[in-house]
């Protein structure tokens, strides 16, 4: 990956070229792969070898499948191995082997690094290695696969599910999953997305089973469409001709983990209403001077579904001001109104623009609550989830910050230099895809800034990861009326 700096604001952006480019064929994934540097891996990780010791001891090099690796007897023995309780160590013929993680100083440098998924020292550019700096958190260090809650915690980050820490305060991520990509569902077929689904959408999700969501701006009656895997289409009606901006599916950061047998039920269960993972937000952005928006209060909002409301299935719960940007689509119709949605932990929904242009509001399902969090120094246009206690935030103009929903503080993370339409995030990998108006779309790490380029839109329009392992393109037919397009995913870490 090439990482970006203020200084590239000034000529060459410091980004590869695009690795894949769309057909537009409607019947057709496009290929372009924007892979990983990292390449693809037979391997997957091993948590069960100790392979580094402390400095100062007695190490031996092996070479493996995965690289070098640095191992030995020197480090802290006793009988029973008394003293070898960190989650780095295990206790080996009485003797106490400790692996790399969490160590300072680091026992691979300087030539390799060391991969938390296996404890392991590899090659810095080895498949399946997940390395990185640790960063400090109050007493602790938070490292690959973790980072600061902000309130002295390291917590997981995608693609880890848990963190482990030694007595000393080091973290790193733990509960990584698999090395490869292993899709748990399948999209509808592209001739089925590019039918009645895709008239007049406006935006893409994918929920957690691939099942397909859209939203309209058409000029009159607006819908929220859904379609599942095998095709299945079900529309639910707006409120009037109010125009939708966004879609967003609550879905989970990092691919789940099965830690315990699912329970066995004698008989099935009946049908509750959707709560949780699956559940549905859309934005009303009516801009402040067309048709029957104009003047009008509440032509603006967020909305949530509740599905078995046939009279108002889309309700407003975010009222919202009306503000008109200029970006990034370039049209008064889709550039007004709240912008950003995304959802959060615990059913909270965020959005921005919703009181005036840089606020970021957020709406609290269980608590019913809503609140003003932040004001940021420019329109938002995007946001999309990234750990328990972060949202990446996209302004007008590219400058992407870091936003933590509990401390309400933000950090600068990279500017892309061109406004964002939309940002989705990777459970399987943690990287965000970005797309942007002018038409590239990077992939980036929202946590260390670092951004490479992974293909190019056939027309403005919003991008979304779904668990298939694609990266969906789907156009504002309002402006243009291209096909729904997709891109293979990276298969390995």
């Amino acid at each position: 990956m090439v990482a970006l700096s203020l200084v590239l604001a000034c000529g060459d952006d410091g980004r590869a070229d695009a690795t894949g480019s769309p057909t537009g064929n409607p019947t057709d994934s496009p290929t372009g792969s924007g892979t990983d540097g990292t390449g693809s891996s037979e391997s997957t990780p091993t948590t069960t070898s100790p392979t580094s010791v402390g400095p100062g001891s007695n190490a031996t090099e092996l070479t493996g499948s995965t690289g070098p690796v640095l191992t030995g007897s020197g480090t802290t023995s006793g009988v029973n191995c008394n003293d070898c309780s960190d989650p780095n160590q295990q206790c080996i013929d009485d003797v106490c082997v400790t692996s790399c993680q969490g160590q300072d100083p680091d026992p691979c440098g300087p030539d390799q690094v060391c991969d938390v998924l296996s404890g392991e020292c590899h090659a810095p550019d080895a498949a399946c290695t997940l390395d990185g700096p640790s960063l400090p958190c109050d007493t602790q260090q938070c490292g690959p696969g973790s980072a600061c809650d902000g309130a002295g915690a390291c917590i997981p980050v995608a693609p880890c599910a848990a963190v482990a820490c030694t007595g000393e305060g080091a973290c790193w991520g733990t509960q990584c999953g698999s090395c490869e990509r292993s899709p748990s569902c399948s999209d509808p077929a592209p001739d089925l997305l590019n039918g009645p689904f895709s008239a007049d959408i406006s935006a893409i999700d994918f929920a957690d089973d691939c099942t397909a969501w859209a939203v309209t701006v058409s000029g009159g009656q607006e819908f929220v469409r859904r379609m599942t895997s095998v095709g299945e289409l079900t529309s639910f009606g707006a409120i009037g001709d109010f125009d939708l901006g966004e879609v967003r599916v609550l879905r989970h950061l990092t691919i789940p983990q099965l830690t315990l047998p699912p329970p066995i039920g004698s008989e099935p269960q009946p049908p509750t209403p959707v709560e949780g993972y699956g559940e549905v937000a859309v934005t009303y952005i009516c801009c402040p001077t067309c048709g029957d928006c104009a003047n009008n209060p509440e032509a603006r909002g967020v909305a949530h579904l509740v599905e078995d409301n046939p009279n108002m299935p889309l309700p407003i719960i975010i009222y919202a001001e009306p503000t008109q940007g200029t970006g990034p689509f370039g049209n008064v119709a889709v550039d007004g109104g709240p912008q950003g949605l995304t959802w959060g932990e615990n059913r909270v929904l965020y959005v921005g623009n919703a009181l005036a242009d840089g606020d970021y509001s957020s709406a609290d399902l269980e608590t019913a609550k809503v609140a003003n969090l932040y004001t940021f120094t420019a329109r938002v246009t995007a946001s999309a989830p990234i750990s328990d206690v972060h949202n990446l935030v996209a302004l007008i103009g590219g400058d992407l910050h870091r936003f933590n929903t509990n401390t309400y503080q933000t950090e600068f993370v990279v500017d892309l230099m061109s406004d964002v339409t939309n940002l989705s995030q990777d459970p399987f990998s943690g990287h965000v895809y970005a797309s942007l108006a002018s038409l590239e779309v990077v992939r980036v790490h929202p946590f260390t800034g670092e951004v490479e380029s992974f293909a190019m839109m056939p027309a403005k329009g919003r991008v979304a990861v779904s668990p298939s392992g694609k990266l969906w393109f789907a156009p504002v037919a309002y402006l243009n009326k291209t096909p729904i397009i997709s891109w293979d995913l990276p298969t390995s870490l």
